[in-house]
């Protein structure tokens, strides 16, 4: 059977009070408002039974279920794989995290200019745009296998959190320029794998709202712009595998308090990962008031000897405050113009030394 690929449409943008965003979030609620099958009650969710003296714990929907709702950022630097100095070892000390932060304190960061063209570039992007996050306890995000490493059943790329690029020249036409400076949407798995600095980048934040029969996931992906998941709750198949989406066809069960939701037909791998065998499995569960477990499962006995979880811990502020900014890729975007132009003056610059070199 032929393959075919879903295109990812334009983001939409999160959901707001009032204007434009505000109009786009509303007709994300009505879409799963649509899919439940009812009309959502207006109002706050049903009040979480307290404990006298005691924040509130595991907070539900009117209907009963687990209540996930809400803006949700990651609080903590946490690298995807351990470094080999904490090998065997799955926490850092309380000292060990202090020293991180000191450390942290007093590095300059991307406000340091260099004489050097390219290092000087990469800090094109400073302090205004980024915060340095404080030290997280866990050593890696990566909790099973206990190593806390990928297990690849070949020998790993130097960048394990990068996609195979299939062009020879991926720098020829705008078609084959990377992901990222193309705004073509937030990639799964949305993993925090950059998160030495907190913007809104890849994996950092997301808002959750659900409905009976459905919950939507709203990704922020700073340069690539934002991601929407729509994902059906109950026992409805996956399309036919020939049948492939940009953010794969996700499914979600609950199990006891915790959000199941399973990934396939996938246009894409993650780490090169082949996307006829690629599954991703995440659970969400509402810790407490103001902490969300994301644990994600990946599996492709292709690409990987064994399934491999990462748990990710993540917060969230007072609902009334919007946290999701939209980064407005698309607008003002002459990246792809700036990528294009330099690679012909490489190939020009090439094309003297060759000619020079003939002489």
């Amino acid at each position: 059977m032929p393959l075919t690929t879903v295109t990812p449409r334009a983001a939409i943008r999160p959901l707001a009070t009032s204007g434009p965003l505000a109009r786009t979030g509303a007709a994300f609620f009505l879409a799963l408002a649509a899919m439940s099958g009812q009309t959502l009650a207006p109002g706050k969710a049903a009040p979480a039974k307290t404990v006298a003296g005691k924040a509130k714990v595991s907070p539900k929907m009117p209907w009963g279920d687990p209540d996930l709702q809400g803006t949700w950022l990651i609080t903590a630097d946490v690298p995807l794989e351990r470094a080999p100095e904490n090998a065997g070892k799955a926490f850092l000390t309380d000292e060990e995290v202090a020293a991180a932060n000191a450390k942290k304190s007093i590095d300059p960061g991307r406000n340091v200019r260099a004489a050097e063209a390219s290092q000087d570039l990469a800090s094109a992007y400073n302090a205004v745009f980024f915060s340095i996050l404080r030290t997280g306890k866990r050593t890696s995000m990566i909790t099973d296998p206990p190593d806390g490493h990928v297990p690849f059943l070949l020998p790993r790329r130097s960048d394990p959190a990068a996609t195979p690029v299939s062009a020879a020249r991926q720098n020829d036409n705008p078609e084959t320029i990377a992901q990222n400076p193309r705004c073509l949407g937030a990639p799964m798995p949305f993993l925090p794998i950059n998160n030495t600095y907190f913007t809104q980048g890849k994996g950092t934040v997301f808002q959750i709202v659900q409905s009976p029969r459905a919950v939507g996931i709203y990704m922020e992906d700073d340069h690539s712009g934002g991601g929407n998941r729509v994902i059906p709750i109950g026992n409805s198949p996956h399309p036919p595998a020939n049948i492939r989406f940009f953010l794969g066809d996700s499914r979600a069960r609950w199990e006891g308090s915790t959000l199941v939701v399973e990934t396939t037909n996938f246009a894409e791998g993650f780490m090169g990962s082949d996307p006829a065998t690629y599954k991703m499995t995440e659970r969400f569960t509402r810790v407490d008031a103001s902490n969300l477990k994301r644990e994600i499962t990946f599996e492709d006995p292709k690409t990987w000897s064994r399934p491999w979880t990462v748990v990710i811990d993540m917060g969230k502020t007072d609902d009334s405050k919007h946290m999701i900014f939209d980064s407005a890729c698309h607008e003002g975007n002459v990246g792809i113009i700036g990528v294009l132009n330099g690679a012909r003056r490489q190939e020009q610059a090439a094309k003297k030394q060759e000619q020079a070199a003939k002489q």
